[in-house]
Parts: structure tokens; sequence; C-alpha cells
């Protein structure tokens, strides 16, 4: 009996997804469950488990496409022509059965027709994923590409025969490193899929956004487009905290933890939010939600993308707590661990420019979120003291974007004010555990 696996929905309103890999090709036998294929969406890669058992006779796409939900994937016992269900690229997108170069075809992230590469030469960039091709996360291409390995001489110790970043990590730790080879410069290349190489005086490159951008772009237009937003800028003057910071910095690298500043500022806004239920909050409808705890979210910048990984009951955990979650969840994001469950469920979220050396700006508020923080710098200026005096000061700028529907400009300020008087003194922190 022939089936047809069609592209489910792995996402909350997910409308469709890339296939990042193939776990499967046409001859294999698979069980019900057995993970077939990595498909990409809303920034996460996600193995897809077959609902079925039997062969596999027919991929209708090929690695690297974007398929709707609901449309054909894999024909099980067929005769591999699966009449009218097939797809428009059916005819041209059978999966290769020797390691051959993938044909041509269109790429949710295709880069510049002939990039030039570092010997003035140019190379045509194939798809990832095709059989005979190394398996790797964005991330793992991206740390061996840096780091000058081959991928194709690296042993794979991953799920079916992907390569991980600890392979890699080890390899190099073997003295194993050599020259990256052209194909792996090249998939290295096409799935970064953010810088392409600009010739002056060429023509221009078009390129299509990929998943995780098209993610960012379509949140970014919805909460921009429906949410009357209003942003406060401020700054407070941080010297005790750059002390204390400075203080317990060591004890905190003898626990293996790094001590930020953004661990300070997210256990002051967990606290403030605590304080100030509003700002803790959703709109939906008419309705107001209320949320019993703080779930905080912290914007990570990956070569990718923007993530927001969520600490979840922030309000509950220390300085030190915060500080290791924050780590641990910026760590996964970067190569491409982090899973689904720990991007959900935020009820603020802060966003850090301030590593970049950034001051003020106006963050977009996050998901069902009704205020995002804006960590700025800690910048040196003139202040006067309490005593009077003028001094040199290490302010700390902020910039609070708030939802008007539910938050007006009083409680925005006085919510600020708060927070500010926490990181003015961290021994104040003490009172909020």
């Amino acid at each position: 009996m022939t089936e047809i696996f069609k592209m489910p929905d792995i996402g909350e309103g997910m409308h469709e997804g890339d296939i990042a890999n193939w776990l499967v090709k046409v001859g294999d036998t698979v069980k019900v469950d057995d993970p077939v294929a990595e498909v990409q969406n809303d920034k996460l890669m996600q193995e897809i488990l077959s609902p079925y058992a039997g062969t596999v006779t027919k991929l209708f796409v090929e690695a690297g496409t974007t398929v709707e939900v609901g449309s054909p994937l894999i024909e099980y016992d067929g005769s591999g022509d699966a009449g009218e269900t097939s797809s428009p690229t059916e005819k041209t997108a059978e999966a290769p059965q020797a390691p051959e170069p993938a044909p041509a075809a269109p790429s949710p992230a295709p880069a510049a027709p002939a990039p030039a590469t570092a010997t003035g030469g140019s190379v045509e960039l194939t798809k990832t994923g095709a059989a005979g091709r190394v398996l790797a996360m964005p991330s793992v291409r991206q740390f061996a590409h840096a780091n000058n390995v081959d991928l194709t001489q690296v042993p794979a110790t991953g799920r079916h025969g992907h390569t991980t970043l600890d392979d890699v990590k080890n390899f190099i730790a073997g003295g194993s490193t050599v020259a990256v080879t052209e194909p792996a410069a090249v998939n290295a290349a096409l799935e970064k899929a953010a810088t392409p190489v600009i010739v002056p005086g060429a023509e221009d490159v078009v390129e299509a956004m990929t998943p995780t951008r098209k993610a960012i772009s379509n949140a970014m237009t919805t909460q921009h487009t429906n949410i009357p937003a209003v942003t406060n800028f401020d700054q407070v003057e941080v010297s005790k905290l750059v002390e204390h910071r400075k203080a317990f910095k060591e004890i905190a690298e003898k626990q293996g933890i790094k001590l930020t500043y953004l661990a300070y500022v997210a256990k002051a806004l967990a606290a403030t939010a605590k304080k100030f239920p509003e700002i803790n909050a959703s709109v939906k409808g008419t309705d107001i939600i209320y949320h019993g705890s703080v779930g905080l979210g912290i914007a990570v910048n990956a070569p990718t993308g923007l993530y927001v990984p969520v600490i979840k009951n922030a309000e509950s955990k220390s300085i030190l707590d915060l500080a290791a979650e924050i780590s641990e969840l910026a760590e996964a994001v970067r190569d491409g661990s982090i899973k689904p469950a720990q991007m959900q469920g935020a009820t603020i979220t802060i966003s850090n420019i301030g590593s970049a050396r950034g001051t003020w700006f106006t963050p977009i508020i996050n998901g069902s979120d009704v205020v995002i923080l804006g960590l700025g710098s800690i910048v040196k200026e003139p202040i006067v003291n309490s005593e009077g005096e003028l001094a040199v000061g290490q302010n700390m700028k902020l910039s609070m974007t708030y939802d008007h529907r539910l938050i007006d400009g009083m409680l925005g300020q006085t919510a600020l004010n708060y927070l500010k008087s926490l990181l003015a003194d961290p021994s104040y922190m003490l009172m909020e555990v």
C-alpha cells in the first residue's frame, strides 16, 4: 500500500519549513517514529519522525528546499511516480543515490552566482545534505571553517552520521587540523548565507532570506504593526555595581560562572516585574493576563540571527544562578543545540546592545510580552555626586519599550525608576531574593 508522508506542522502556526537534511534515502526501510529529516523553522532545527513503516520509494524534494505544511515529502512502498500527489518540483527533486553533487535548485539562502575565492577564481555553491556530503549544523560548519578544518576529514559521532561540535573540537585537540578543501569551504559559505562576496563594480547580488531571517522579519513586522509602543530613555549611575562585580567576579569564576553585568540587570528586571505585575503581563484581545512567574527572555545574537531563549522562574533565582543560565543558553544558541522548549514562555525580555558599545535604542517588544528592556553600555561621564561636587561617574544606558495599550507613561517610568534603584546599589537586591 502506498503511503505519502506530508510536511507536518512542527510548531505553533507553522506554515512552512526548510528540509535541511534528509536522514533517509530511496530504498531505506524505516519504522514508525524513525527520524527521516531535519527541518529548520523559526530559527530552530528539529527532526521529524515517520508516521509510517515501510520502504522509501520517493523523496519529493531535495535538501535545502522550502516546503509548505501539507505538501508531500516521502512516498513509501510505491512505484516512485506518486501520480497526482506530486509537487511542482518533484520531477527534478529526486534525492540522488550516488555520492554526486546535487543538481542546482532553488535554495532558501542562495549565494552570489559566482563568489570569488581566495585565489581569485570562482566556485558554484551547491546544496548541503545531499548524498555524499557532510551532515553538520551551520554553527559546526562555521566553527570548522574558522579553525581551518576540513569536515570531510573529521570522524562523525553524531546521530545519523552528523558531525558535532565536539567532533570538530576533538579533531583539533588531536592535532589533526588540515586545510579546508573547496567543497567544505563552499558548504560553510552557503550555510552562513549572510555575507556574500561583493565585487566592486559588479552586478547587484540578490539572495532569498534564510529561514531564521524570515522568522525574524515576520515577527518584527507583526510586533511593530500591532503594538502601540513607547520607549523611555534613561540612565543610572552604577559605580557601586561595578565595584560589586569586581569583588565577586573571581569568586564566580571559581564556580565556573562568568559574572556579567547582564546577570545583575536580569535580577533587577525580574524583581521589578515581580513588584509591578503590569509589566509582566500579556494583552489578549480585551483581556489582560498577569503571569504568575517571570519568564525572562534574553536576546542572543548568533551568526544565523537573533534568538531569545528564556530563563524560567527568574524571580526566584540568584544573580549567580542567572549568570550561569545566561551563559548556558547563549552557548546552546551558538552551537545550535538550543531546544524549542528553551525558547518558549517569555513574559518580559532584555536586549543587550551594550556588548557592541551601543547606548540608547528602541528595542521591539518580543512575542506576547508588554515590556522589553534595552541594555546599553556603561559610559564614564561627568556627574554631580551626592555632595554636589563634579565627579566622574559610570552611567549605564537604559531603554525601556512598553505596550501603551496596558502601560501608561507614569507606570512605565515608575517601574524604570525602581529598576534603576536596584542597579544603583546591588546590596538592595538582597531584599528581593
